[in-house]
């Protein structure tokens, strides 16, 4: 194993107009021996020279004293710059993901409604370097949760994945049998209660 290296640039920034707020950055990674770990073998790799590009954003908008909005939405190009797989995307890296919900203070901080959408876009599985197998596919899901904090007592109850949508987030993709892959499905509806405090 070689120690991971990487040059990176990053550039955005940061604005507020009246109830606005928005921040914006875009970077570039080169990666020289990236550490990857193979599952099927339980050992880390170094992977051939890898560039990650990409712009990252978010805002908020305080559309009363009591409600907020929220979002922001990724973009991340992920590729082998050299080796065997030159130009190919990296598995596991979605190009695009994004959020958006809103936050309700229904009763200052004892009361709090939130409510919030994900979306992660395909890519691809793992162990599939020569990007010829099937992508995991694209998902989207809603959480709602609502919760409170009183001095160093906070308490929730919270459901995620609200519609009970069907998907998985991480597969890996067969080295020899093309349109074989074992994928780990994710829970569907889920409830949630929490309750403690800090000290």
């Amino acid at each position: 194993m070689k120690t991971q290296t990487s040059y990176d640039g990053e550039a955005g920034f940061r604005a507020k107009w009246g109830r606005f707020n928005v921040e914006s950055s875009a970077y570039v990674m080169e990666l020289n021996n990236e550490i990857h770990f193979i599952p099927a073998l339980f050992v880390d790799v170094n992977l051939d020279p890898t560039q990650r590009l990409g712009w990252e954003n978010s805002a908020t908008y305080q559309l009363t004293d009591d409600v907020r909005l929220h979002g922001g939405f990724a973009y991340t190009q992920a590729t082998f710059r050299a080796g065997p797989f030159a130009g190919n995307d990296i598995p596991l890296v979605s190009r695009w993901s994004g959020n958006a919900g809103l936050s309700w203070d229904i009763w200052k901080k004892l009361l709090v409604l939130d409510v919030t959408g994900r979306f992660v876009g395909e890519r691809h599985m793992d162990n599939d370097q020569a990007n010829t197998q099937p992508l995991i596919p694209a998902t989207a899901t809603v959480d709602v949760k609502i919760g409170g904090q009183y001095d160093r007592f906070f308490w929730s109850a919270a459901v995620l994945n609200l519609f009970n949508a069907s998907y998985f987030d991480y597969a890996i993709a067969s080295a020899f049998t093309p349109g074989y892959f074992t994928a780990y499905p994710q829970p569907g509806r889920t409830f949630m209660l929490r309750g403690g405090a800090t000290f």
